[in-house]
């Protein structure tokens, strides 16, 4: 009742909104009067991470517009130091904040909204409260008649970074370069320089990540198996681990870390999301599940192996990054294309990858990354 109730409010918002002031389609001809541009993308770590790419299009293609981006608050950190965006705001949530945000829009002036990623229902009301005469967005929205542009993807399999391109295809934008933005202010690596120092003083042989949890536990390799890797990584390779969970989720690192002894430190909450991506920036190679980190991973440029179930790796795995690949066998063992399902109660679309598997990927592929450092 609660979500019909939020949906019809919003219709009958937008409907009175689009009677008063209509929304103009864009002509490429008229983008050359838009001087300020606002890019919405207001999900996920990996969401961010995923929109980057779109973002620097805008401001490489148009150098002489303002790009201000919208996003999470919690997320704010990943986008401060990008040298493409002109001024951040910030997503509290559905409730908290909004009042002052409605009124930051409206006072930015916008001529030009392009929602790259952002949740139903919320998103177009936002959109509508900067007052920007065009509205490029999704056309898989359920208020997708309220935008100007409608942008709508034939290709299932087509590559997060690409669709996001897409929006700002529609005003002529584009980049060469898809790879991932994350940019970390020197100061931050002094920090992890000091945390693994205190940790090992100095002595890191090859530094390893692992990342075995993440959004839901559907898209988590089982725990035992990064055990299990984590045990020969040490042996072959004399490595250090470092293991990257939220503080909810650190039973699980903690039930790998236990037979690890002085090898591994836990990053499990007690470090802010940016010290975490300098952490991840020292090491020699980084094994993670599908997850906002693997995308930080690929976005710092650090050998990245992706444990992918759920989802395709054509739609969310590395992406023109050259020292990262991934492991998936979701076909041969489910009958799912693409399942993304919370309720699913035994993912075998990971427990099919092995650890003598995943070992062999790392010695043929990022042998010579780990022998470097000892």
């Amino acid at each position: 009742m609660g979500n019909w109730f939020l949906e019809k409010s919003i219709q009958i918002f937008l409907n009175v909104q689009a009677r008063k002031r209509p929304l103009l389609p864009l002509d490429l001809s008229a983008v050359k009067g838009i001087h300020r541009i606002l890019l919405m993308t207001t999900t996920a770590i990996g969401d961010t991470m995923l929109s980057t790419p779109a973002i620097r299009a805008v401001k490489e293609t148009f150098p002489d517009k303002e790009v201000h981006v919208l996003c999470h608050a919690r997320n704010q950190c990943l986008l401060r130091e990008n040298p493409y965006i002109n001024h951040l705001l910030l997503y509290q949530g559905k409730r908290k904040g909004i009042f002052k945000l409605i009124r930051d829009l409206r006072d930015g002036h916008y001529d030009l909204v392009v929602i790259l990623h952002s949740n139903d229902p919320e998103a177009l009301p936002l959109a509508w409260a900067t007052r920007s005469p065009h509205i490029i967005g999704p056309g898989t929205s359920r208020f997708a008649e309220f935008l100007s542009d409608k942008v709508t993807n034939t290709d299932d399999n087509r590559h997060a970074i690409e669709r996001r391109l897409d929006f700002v295809r529609v005003l002529g934008a584009d980049t060469h370069n898809k790879k991932m933005d994350l940019y970390l202010a020197p100061d931050w690596e002094e920090k992890a320089d000091r945390v693994l120092d205190s940790k090992w003083k100095g002595n890191l042989r090859p530094l390893i990540g692992f990342h075995p949890t993440g959004s839901g536990s559907y898209k988590w390799w089982p725990a035992k198996y990064f055990a299990s890797l984590a045990q020969e990584l040490i042996s072959r390779y004399q490595a250090r681990l470092v293991i990257f969970s939220s503080p909810k989720e650190a039973p699980v690192s903690r039930s790998i870390a236990q037979s690890l002894g002085e090898d591994v430190l836990l990053a499990h909450g007690q470090y802010d999301l940016l010290e975490v991506a300098a952490l991840m920036k020292k090491c020699q190679l980084f094994v993670a599940n599908d997850s906002g980190l693997l995308h930080m991973a690929l976005a710092l440029g650090i050998p990245t192996l992706a444990l992918i179930g759920a989802d395709s790796p054509s739609r969310i795995g590395p992406y023109q990054v050259p020292d990262s690949t991934y492991l998936y066998r979701k076909e041969e063992v489910c009958q799912e294309p693409r399942c993304l399902n919370q309720g699913c109660r035994d993912n075998l679309c990971l427990k099919a990858i092995s650890p003598e598997e995943v070992l062999a990927v790392i010695e043929n592929r990022f042998r010579e990354n780990l022998t470097k450092a000892i």
